[in-house]
């Protein structure tokens, strides 16, 4: 596995998920194949779905070589409700499953106006229906069993800003932040948490090659992170396992960014670089000597 992985067990309890049974959309690669890292790092078994099988073949021959734990792969478009129930399905046939985690997506940058119905479609179907198809699916057999699961989201903080070039991707980020606090009121009842991670822009070799065609336009909007850079996949594992724990066994509804505070409002910040807080008057600091 790669060097950049997150240390789950330099801050997590090593056996934490032992005995449980974790199915991650968009398991094969990138952020995804990292939380399945992590995952497995803390001794989950694991179920790894994405449509293409051949990443995900890879993705377990690497976890077994690692940490001996047990994988299925299985393959399926979750645009398609079919192939999602037929997944669903196949995750269930060797036990329960206890945690999900929503990571599968879709994106591109292009302008608003340009912007075909079908590359709209395919973004909308893939992120936010396809999150919907898979949530339903398992929250359907949790709540027949009684079983109080949880599921953690991939949103975006574009979800709650919006960003240029990006209409399709953010508007199916805000329905999946929504989504999840609309079911954590719904099937609070059931026991079921459902929360989200939402990233900023995560660099990955996929993200450059999609999305950042331009080194110097990334260099130039990571100057504008107040921690300096754009997070890396490894970054948002951390988020994802501690939703998944004991610790978050009283958080439903909830959005956690992982973005460096990419998000935050980086005017102000910019402007005391110029114009300093004023200073209190003699008359004030003699009247306040608090100050």
């Amino acid at each position: 596995m790669k060097a950049d992985r997150f240390d789950a067990r330099a801050v997590y309890q090593k056996d934490l998920f032992r005995e449980k049974r974790v199915l991650i959309t968009g398991g094969g690669s990138g952020i995804g194949r990292l939380v399945a890292d992590g995952f497995a790092q803390l001794g989950a078994n694991l179920v790894l779905a994405a449509r293409k099988l051949d990443r995900l073949e890879s993705a377990r021959d690497e976890l077994l070589g690692d940490y001996g734990i047990q994988v299925t792969c299985l393959q399926c478009d979750i645009a398609d409700p079919k192939q999602v129930q037929q997944m669903v399905a196949g995750a269930f046939a060797a036990g329960e499953v206890h945690v999900l985690v929503n990571n599968a997506g879709a994106n591109s940058l292009r302008p608003t106006e340009a912007l075909t119905p079908v590359r709209w479609k395919a973004i909308i179907d893939t992120v936010l229906s396809g999150t919907y198809y898979v949530t339903r699916e398992v929250c359907r057999r949790w709540i027949r069993t009684g079983y109080a699961g949880r599921v953690i989201n991939m949103a975006s903080t574009t979800g709650w800003t919006g960003s240029p070039y990006m209409a399709p991707s953010g508007a199916a980020k805000a329905g999946i932040i929504n989504l999840g606090r609309t079911l954590g009121s719904e099937w609070g009842r059931h026991g079921i948490r459902i929360n989200d991670v939402s990233p900023g822009p995560v660099f990955t070799k996929g993200s450059f090659e999609r999305l950042w065609l331009n080194e110097d336009v990334i260099d130039l909007i990571q100057k504008r992170v107040p921690l300096g850079r754009f997070p890396g996949p490894e970054d948002i594992v951390g988020s994802v396992l501690f939703l998944a724990s004991p610790a978050a066994d009283f958080i439903t509804g909830a959005s956690i960014a992982v973005d460096g505070g990419e998000s935050l409002k980086q005017s102000f910040g910019e402007l005391v670089e110029k114009f300093r807080p004023r200073r209190a008057t003699q008359d004030e600091t003699e009247s306040r000597p608090d100050l």
